[in-house]
């Protein structure tokens, strides 16, 4: 199957400069691409080259097989519309005549517009919600309802490829969305779509291909789960990432926990004992202030599992519900032996995971941290007792508490307290 556009070693730039770096790319029917990167990786750029806004230095874009530049201007009109990233418009025009100007490529010279035209614009002002301002000039709206009349156009232009610069950056929230999903909704025939998107997780939820560009150059294309790595998002954008899924679309869900740090050289490695949820918020604040986290034992269905795999933490794993086996057992005696400090929450325990606590009677007490979120808690006993007194003999030996994530990573910073408290 041909494809619609294809973009093959493209080298482009401005003066003497080259942003853009051997560019591959294929677009197909139904694809909708949103392009991620920094600030100067070449997203724009990318983008003013496809529209013909800019010319290549080198390389080829073929439009249905058809090198771009020789696509006559009213014909390259039928085919790909353009929403720029400035909306900055000088004249007088009505938003209706704005949209209007979407029909040129398919009105005769020297013709009205015609029952077809009048149809597209009314249907592009309705799904872009300007009805209310179709008769108000274009410079009396404000940039986020400008932008809403360039998109209406470019719908209204009924093209097979619609390029988007950054086209939700000035408005609302409520017709952000609104709108995305009636530009999703037209790649469902024959078109596709191809945006620069700042919001990450408004690309993950709604694009069905990311491009992720760097110093302008392809660092990963695919599916958003494909292209939303720790590994890249780090490499990219030199920040450090927590990447979960959208409870309502399955897609990647991108949180910045802050810039790229490295783990600290004094703390070879930190063991984090817990379950239920209960160490969900310390993994992520540990790797947040650069510590190397390791985690005990945990099922494969447990909160804390998950958020560690996420965060690309070292997991030992049980299959749901299954007792800590004896090779586990081992396994995590090991790591903690090798362990500088070993912390270990309030998580409910039962006779399957135990052994999480077991282990440490094997342990020098005073690398032993009990992250303790009230004064009074103390875990969900499910052994009738027996993790009971034995989370009462760590603490009667002088292991450590803390209350609070922030008093846990002060006992790492500044060594144990001398009463075992903080």
């Amino acid at each position: 199957m041909s494809s619609l556009l294809e973009v093959k070693d493209l080298v482009a730039g401005y003066q003497t400069r080259d942003v853009l770096k051997e560019i591959q790319l294929r677009v197909d029917e139904q694809m909708f691409i949103g392009i991620l990167g920094p600030n100067g990786s070449g997203k724009s750029t990318f983008l003013q080259v496809l529209a013909r806004s800019l010319k290549s230095t080198s390389g080829s874009v073929l439009l249905n097989g058809n090198e771009l530049d020789t696509i006559p201007f009213k014909e390259f009109g039928k085919k790909v519309g353009y929403v720029p990233q400035e909306n900055s418009i000088p004249f007088s025009y009505t938003v209706r005549d704005i949209v209007m100007m979407g029909r040129n490529p398919h009105i005769p010279r020297f013709r009205a517009p015609g029952s077809d035209d009048e149809r597209a614009v009314n249907e592009a002002l309705k799904l872009t919600g300007v009805c209310e301002f179709a008769d108000r000039s274009i410079t009396s709206l404000s940039g986020g309802e400008r932008q809403r009349v360039l998109i209406a156009r470019a719908l209204a232009q009924q093209v097979d490829i619609l390029l988007l610069d950054e086209p939700f950056a000035h408005i609302d929230l409520h017709h952000q969305y609104e709108l995305i999903s009636q530009i999703q909704n037209s790649v469902r025939g024959k078109k596709a779509v191809i945006g620069v998107f700042h919001d990450i997780n408004l690309a993950a939820a709604y694009c069905d291909h990311l491009l992720l560009l760097s110093d302008g150059v392809v660092r990963a294309f695919g599916s958003p789960h494909d292209v939303l790595t720790t590994e890249n998002l780090e490499e990219v954008f030199n920040i450090n990432p927590y990447i979960g899924e959208n409870p309502v679309t399955g897609a990647p869900f991108v949180f910045v926990m802050g810039e790229k740090r490295t783990e600290k050289a004094n703390l070879e490695m930190i063991v984090l004992i817990s379950g239920a949820g209960s160490g969900a918020c310390l993994m992520t604040a540990l790797k947040r202030s650069g510590y190397l986290v390791r985690c005990g034992v945990l099922s494969e269905q447990d909160t804390d599992f998950l958020v560690a795999k996420n965060l690309g933490l070292e997991v030992i794993s049980e299959p749901p519900f299954s007792r800590i086996s004896l090779e586990h057992e081992e396994e995590l005696a090991v790591l903690i032996s090798k362990a500088d400090r070993v912390i270990v929450t309030s998580m409910p325990v039962g006779w399957g995971n135990y052994p999480n606590l077991k282990v440490l009677e094997r342990m020098e007490i005073e690398r032993v941290i009990l992250y303790l979120p009230e004064p009074e808690s103390h875990i969900l006993d499910c052994t009738g007792g027996a993790a009971t007194v034995l989370l009462n003999h760590l603490i009667e030996r002088g292991a450590c508490k803390a209350h609070t994530i922030n008093e846990v990573v002060s006992l790492l910073e500044m060594g144990r307290g001398s009463d075992g408290d903080i």
